[in-house]
């Protein structure tokens, strides 16, 4: 039977037949409670090593999700080709596979499949994941190194509830270090398999992570965990091989380090970390400390509207769209044609014994704190982006541990000002046999939350930085000042004919959400 190369397929044509392997696949969460998947995503390898992303979409994964399995060979035919880009993509392939109601798949026998390399990867030096890198976050990344280091688990709560993560260090023949944090189950999955392999007997261990994103923590490069990573250690391969080897003579010990009262530490490290008064803050000077977390327990005391509380968003990057003749345009993804999802922008000033501040809260962090998508309150309040939904009005007077860093509008403007990472729930006190939250002006209510369910994540992590908003989301001249007379909610009232739209915003219910309530760590 006649096979196609994936090097020769296009989307020119619709009758495509490939003999492939899947080497890799996994599942993407397609729910904000992530215990249901939107699709599955495979990485194909044919006969010349030449490598394609693959998806199942929802529409037919009942279909194909429990025929595939990774590591068997199929013949594959009846499906569509696009050149359809995805941000996190696995394989630096020009094109996409996407499986149809009309695909087929046949598996293929041992001996005809055994020309299909068992694994394909596409390396990336350390040198190369520089910062340029990790604020694009082109794609997903494969790595190679020894395991020197293995951290203990750290276990940390907020508002999306309990977290694990733990941190291992990598060393490439030039002697970098390269630090790759692994989120949830990876996490607590890592440890088992290391220790078989450093036990049976004293050599090199040469670890391979696929499928990592590259963020930015304190300025430095950082490689972590997405729901396509996984790991294979001292496989027989060439590369390992050929790095095994170059280890000679250097040291093949693993430092396995111990919990202890550091990981105890752990529990509230975030919490607590580089604690702040808003004087404090104010004080700061951001050339020394930027990228740097800090946090700060303070009360909201308004939300400045102005400049609205929701922007548009990509439904795809979730950064904010540039207006053209024709609608709107994504210059962070080059869709053309990009599907409009509001996405919070909140410009929240708090204030604790000491001063007050503004602090911008974006997306996923907003929705963290709101527990409702912008999505949702667009549909039922107004579309009108200066016209605060009640949900919102709800959140001021409430108490919160912010974890903040200096934005990078400060470097725009001259001024300073912080965005929020992380928020968390202020430590509970005890009155009259109540646990209340305390709350630093010492008010007689109580600062309460929802305790709802909030989105699900992979790694607990917004995305990198802020969105790029292009409706004069930040008004250049406000300027955080200290304490002053207590003032209400910034809220004005336009008629609904006074805000044209451009574009399709799609309800909740059909869109994907605004942004994931991942907070970067």
């Amino acid at each position: 039977m006649e096979y196609n190369l994936l090097s020769q397929i296009n989307p020119a044509r619709h009758n495509w037949r490939v003999k492939v392997r899947v080497a890799r696949m996994w599942q993407v969460s397609g729910t904000s409670k992530g215990k249901e998947f939107s699709s599955m995503e495979l990485v194909l390898v044919d006969e010349e090593g030449q490598g394609i992303m693959a998806s199942i979409g929802e529409k037919v994964l009942k279909k194909f999700s429990k025929s595939i399995v990774e590591g068997h060979c199929y013949c594959v035919r009846n499906f569509h080709v696009s050149k359809q880009e995805r941000k996190f993509k696995a394989v630096p392939s020009t094109y996409t596979i996407f499986f149809t109601s009309w695909t087929i798949i046949e598996e293929i026998s041992a001996e005809a499949s055994a020309n299909l390399p068992l694994y394909i990867f596409s390396f990336v030096d350390f040198d190369d994941i520089d910062h340029t890198r990790a604020r694009q976050g082109q794609g997903l990344v494969d790595i190679i190194g020894q395991l020197t280091v293995v951290h203990p688990l750290v276990r940390s709560s907020s508002l999306n509830g309990p977290s694990v993560r733990r941190e291992v260090e990598l060393r490439d023949l030039s002697d970098q270090i390269l630090s790759v944090t692994l989120w949830g189950e990876y996490a607590t999955s890592f440890e088992d398999e290391v220790l078989i392999e450093t036990i049976r007997n004293d050599e090199p261990v040469v670890i391979i992570f696929v499928g990592m994103q590259v963020k930015l923590y304190q300025g430095v490069p950082n490689c972590r965990s997405s729901s396509a990573t996984k790991w294979y250690i001292n496989i027989d391969i060439p590369e390992v091989n050929a790095f095994r080897a170059s280890l000679q003579g250097r040291g093949s010990e693993v430092l396995l380090l111990s919990g202890g009262d550091d990981a105890a530490a752990g529990d509230v490290d975030e919490e607590n970390a580089n604690r702040k008064t808003v004087s404090e803050l104010l004080s700061l000077n951001p050339h020394d400390s930027n990228d740097v977390r800090f946090t700060c327990h303070a009360t909201i005391k308004e939300i400045d509207v102005t400049n609205g509380w929701w922007y548009k968003g990509c439904s795809i990057c979730k950064k904010g769209l540039k207006a053209t003749l024709q609608g709107f345009e994504c210059t962070n993804c080059n869709e053309t044609e990009p599907v409009v999802v509001p996405s919070y922008k909140l410009n929240v000033v708090i204030e604790d014994a000491t001063g007050r501040v503004k602090i911008f809260m974006f997306g996923g962090v907003a929705e963290q704190v709101v527990r409702r998508t912008a999505a949702e309150l667009v549909e039922e309040s107004s579309s009108n982006q200066i016209l605060l939904p009640g949900s919102l009005r709800a959140l001021v007077g409430r108490s919160y541990v912010f974890q903040a860093v200096i934005s990078e509008q400060t470097f725009r403007t001259g001024q300073l000002c912080f965005q929020a990472r992380r928020v968390f729930m202020p430590p509970k006190v005890q009155k009259g046999g109540v646990a209340l939250h305390d709350n630093p002006k010492k008010d007689a209510t109580a600062a309460t939350t929802s305790t709802g369910p909030s989105s699900a994540t992979t790694d607990k992590e917004s995305r990198d930085g802020s969105p790029n908003l292009n409706e004069n989301s930040i008004n250049p001249r406000e300027e955080s000042t200290p304490a002053k007379n207590s003032s209400t909610t910034k809220a004005k009232e336009v008629s609904a004919g006074s805000h044209e739209e451009h574009g399709f915003v799609i309800p909740p219910r059909y869109a994907m959400p605004c942004a994931k309530l991942e907070i970067i760590v």
